[in-house]
């Protein structure tokens, strides 16, 4: 902790600065450093490239830059205290979130980000999936100009990262073409103590975790936008993802059982994976007051899995033979497909009124067969128990209309989305529901304003969580989903205040949030020395605090921001036949400091600090990370090199003692990496002369503020 105090670099030297010099770093401030947040009354935007700590870096590494955002070791995002904050890419499903969310995260490369928008009241006109909100990720598009960038990136433990981004405009076409090919490898530990007391006696079992994650990564995305007239354009995008991982794994498990002897066995695991895929995207505007998007997703993967379990004596050196080896194997193979068509339109009453209105049609198709088998003298055979197939669709038809009055008073926005649900296959579900939304907005000046907003909100169970089948991988932590989850609604309501100032902009925001229907996953004991945990539907929880967003511009070469949030999470249910009642405060806070020299050098340092949180599978410990990003432009060639984790403190652990269980778990990744990156950009000569007047100009502006 003593370390990110460190960090804390006094904040009073910005009040020293006279009134005259605050006027000339006003003038400057946009030559000067680039803001990384933003703030507006309706969401908050992130500048991924901004942040010196995500060149060459992944998703994950971005996620876990943002303020008030928490990402899980298992990729689960967190946003103010709730996991179910919906992820779209430029406001529509990704289909590289179909599979693991963890891989995902790891795989998709920061390069091809452009912003992240967090949106935390949603109105009408967008999807009411996401209890927490709405993460929008706008990906990099094409330009007028033509240019060509190749980014290489290279971390310790075999990782690296080769990019190449290709943008040409002619007359009424721009073009954007982006490969990525990435490789990366992590090793991973974790540890398990738990204590099970059953009919069948009690039992403590402590189990030891080595992974070796080794992933590797290609993708082609192609964008294409056509104008036929001022406000008539059409677009084409295409993604296209081949990848495949192979993790190698060990577990080290300890079992002491009341009515049986000490058993002492390792489980080896060999893991091969491929997942391939491809998103395309058609969108046409008729006029500049509507557009229809067609999106068609397509994945299809397969795993292969070879497990040998090996016995031993206390010290896990010497093999026993009392007790036969066992080879397991197991193969599945998936196929899921979305068809998502939508419209959205605006109506112009008068100057200071419109409609907007429009409608979203969402299909989802899945099908999973996974077979399981064993050895028994050689021979495979099928085991019936653990094999299993799914098979799932889902269907929603959403529309909506929002009225929009905008005034030198106030800007108000009021809407209603209706949404009809149909779960069908191995999984039965039918609803329908209604979402208000409504905002208000009272611009006090142009630097200032405070706003309300309140909307409603659902999160409905995915078809990983609604599967019945019990997986194995793990014979003493069973995994299942629950084919009778309900979907969880919620209520948010959000009051914020902005404020710039001449060097500083502040973002103050008040918020509550109450979810009925709470989906957590439960952990159970069954018989001896194994558990169950499953999706089940938990009561509810409530959520209240402050959020606050502040920016300090002390010189033209030194920027600060601090951002912070404290808020007061309930839980309350039946967990593990436990009655539950939790009241927790919570906190996180990360400052990052930013400076530029005039000779083009760069750095940043940065902190984050997570408290205790509340999570249905035990309370979630306290951690803090520091992460150091440098980077040298050379005009068209730019170097750059950062360390994330200097102090290898990220690691995420699990206390279940206060819901009546002993349930101790420690994960942790390789965070520590090391990265030097270079970016090297070929552009065209309208580009070149664009650039040298650029130089020029802060040229000019460097010697009247000197």
């Amino acid at each position: 902790m003593h370390k990110f105090l460190l960090l804390l670099f006094p904040f009073y030297v910005f009040a020293q600065k006279d009134t005259l010099r605050n006027k000339a770093l006003q003038e400057v401030r946009v030559q000067g450093i680039r803001s990384e947040i933003t703030s507006d009354p309706s969401k908050k935007v992130y500048q991924v490239g901004a942040n010196l700590t995500n060149l060459g870096g992944n998703l994950f590494d971005v996620l876990g830059n943002i303020p008030s955002i928490y990402v899980t070791s298992d990729g689960n995002v967190t946003y103010r205290g709730n996991q179910n904050l919906t992820i779209y890419f430029d406001g529509k499903p990704a289909g590289i979130l179909s599979s693991s969310r963890a891989n995902a995260l790891n795989l998709y490369p920061a390069d091809q980000i452009d912003r992240i928008e967090i949106i935390s009241n949603p109105g009408a006109k967008y999807p009411s999936e996401g209890s927490s909100g709405i993460l929008n990720i706008i990906l990099k598009k094409g330009s007028k100009t033509e240019s060509l960038r190749i980014n290489s990136n290279v971390g310790t433990n075999d990782k690296y990262a080769l990019s190449a981004t290709y943008a040409k405009g002619f007359k009424r076409w721009t073009h954007l073409v982006d490969l990525n090919l990435r490789q990366n490898v992590r090793n991973n530990y974790q540890f398990l103590y738990r204590e099970n007391p059953s009919a069948f006696g009690f039992s403590q079992i402590t189990q030891t975790t080595n992974e070796i994650n080794r992933d590797y990564n290609q993708s082609i995305r192609l964008n294409s936008v056509y104008t036929i007239s001022k406000d008539r354009s059409i677009g084409i995008s295409l993604i296209g993802r081949l990848s495949s991982d192979h993790n190698s794994e060990v577990r080290y498990n300890q079992s002491e059982f009341a009515y049986a002897a000490d058993r002492f066995y390792a489980r080896d695991a060999d893991k091969k994976g491929k997942d391939r895929g491809f998103d395309l995207n058609l969108s046409y505007s008729p006029s500049a007051n509507g557009k229809i998007d067609f999106l068609w997703i397509q994945n299809q993967g397969s795993d292969a899995n070879d497990f040998f379990q090996h016995y031993y004596y206390g010290d896990f050196d010497t093999p026993n033979p009392n007790i036969p080896e066992r080879f397991e194997r197991s193969s599945a193979s998936s196929s899921n497909s979305t068809f998502l068509l939508q419209g959205d339109w605006t109506k112009s009453i008068s100057k200071l009124t419109s409609f907007e209105y429009g409608f979203r049609f969402n299909s989802r198709f899945f099908e999973n067969s996974f077979l399981y088998e064993k050895q028994k003298e050689g021979i495979y055979e099928r085991d019936n128990k653990r094999s299993n197939g799914l098979t799932y669709e889902e269907h929603i038809q959403a529309a909506y209309v929002s009225y929009s009055h905008k005034s030198n008073l106030f800007n108000l926005d009021a809407g209603l989305r209706a949404e009809a649900t149909e779960i069908s296959g191995d999984v039965q579900q039918n609803y329908v529901n209604w979402f208000p939304s409504f905002s208000l907005s009272h611009p006090f000046s142009t630097s200032e304003s405070i706003s309300l907003a309140l909307s409603s909100r659902i999160s409905r169970p995915s078809y990983k969580s609604l599967n019945p089948f019990i997986s194995y991988a793990d014979p003493l932590n069973l995994n299942s989903g629950n084919p009778s989850l309900k979907p969880e609604k919620a209520i948010l309501f959000e009051l914020s205040h902005l404020k710039d100032f001449k060097t500083i902009s502040v973002s103050n925001s008040l918020f509550y949030r109450e979810i009925t229907g709470l989906v957590g996953r439960v952990r159970t004991f069954l018989g001896g020395d194994t558990t169950l945990t499953r999706y089940e539907n938990i009561s509810k929880s409530r959520a209240w605090g402050l959020e606050n967003l502040t920016t300090f511009s002390i010189t033209k070469a030194y920027k600060i921001t601090l951002s912070s949030s404290v808020f007061q999470t309930d839980l309350q249910g039946l967990i593990n036949n436990t009655e539950v009642s939790l009241n927790r405060w919570n906190w996180n806070s990360r400052l990052n400091q930013q400076f530029k020299w005039k000779d083009n050098w760069s750095a940043q340092i940065s902190g984050i600090y997570q408290s205790t949180q509340i999570n249905p599978l035990g309370i979630i410990n306290p951690y803090y990370t520091v992460d150091l990003g440098l980077k040298k432009d050379l005009g068209r060639l730019s170097i750059n090199a950062r360390v994330n984790d200097i102090f290898n403190t990220q690691k995420t652990i699990y206390d279940s003692r206060p819901f009546g269980l002993v349930n101790d778990l420690e994960r942790k990744k390789e965070t520590r990496i090391y990265y030097i990156g270079f970016s090297y950009k070929f552009e065209s000569k309208k580009m070149k002369e664009a650039r040298e007047r650029r130089k020029v100009n802060e040229e000019e502006v460097d010697l009247e503020d000197d």
